[in-house]
């Protein structure tokens, strides 16, 4: 199932959702392949160029979202701006590597653009309405029928050193409606989850055979717009 995620059409699906999961699901995308945790890396901005003082500490996913709500391309300083893994620091032992000013601001610019564009995102507050765990159980299946969607399972797990400690495992219906029932649209990325077709396995022989985690967040952000309101 899994294509390339900048395409158009995707871009169009993002714009008819929240403008924080759209910029969540697009920062995560292209910081993710940096290594780079949007949520847990901060904009710091400092007070003058001669000292190490800051007077404001932003995550990255905080900064664009302004931007975003804004409809305006951030214009950053050098001396006075800069990316860290501490917040409120300036320090250079905190400084991140990976990523640095100039890349995110083409970053944040072009997420701007992509979401302002005509017709632009929705920036409204709009709140989810669900009724129960059929309604997403019916959504989920209109969109994959050729699936059983009751053996699909999204598990959650830590690695320590004897091995994966699993604290949590879901069905689909169930993980994806436990968000919506607390206004929440779910994104699955990263490391320490995986689709499998058995609960609470993580065994690479039970993964599933069809769907992977990139699949399941494209199919959420297939459904989400209907349940927005």
């Amino acid at each position: 199932m899994s294509e390339s995620f900048f395409s158009n059409s995707k871009i169009v699906l993002l714009k008819r959702i929240r403008a924080d999961f759209a910029v969540k699901v697009l920062l995560a995308e292209r910081l993710g392949k940096l290594g780079v945790n949007p949520f847990k890396t901060y904009l710091n901005t400092r007070v003058d160029i001669v000292g190490t003082d800051v007077s404001e500490s932003r995550t990255l996913f905080d900064e664009t979202l302004e931007w975003v709500e804004k409809e305006t391309l951030p214009n950053y300083v050098q001396a006075i701006n800069g990316i860290f893994n501490r917040r409120y620091s300036f320090e250079p032992e905190h400084q991140l590597n990976g990523l640095d000013l100039l890349e995110f601001e083409r970053i944040v610019m072009d997420i701007v653009r992509w979401l302002t564009d005509a017709p632009s995102i929705n920036l409204s507050k709009r709140s989810i309405k669900v009724s129960g765990i059929e309604q997403v159980h019916t959504a989920l299946k209109y969109q994959i029928p050729e699936i059983n969607i009751d053996n699909v399972y999204l598990t959650s797990f830590v690695m320590e050193a004897d091995g994966r400690k699993i604290f949590q495992s879901r069905s689909l219906a169930e993980d994806v409606f436990a968000y919506f029932q607390h206004n929440e649209i779910p994104y699955y990325y990263g490391e320490g989850q995986g689709v499998y077709s058995i609960a609470y396995s993580s065994r690479e022989s039970d993964l599933h055979p069809q769907l992977t985690i990139k699949d399941i967040s494209d199919l959420v952000i297939g459904i989400a717009p209907d349940f927005l309101i």
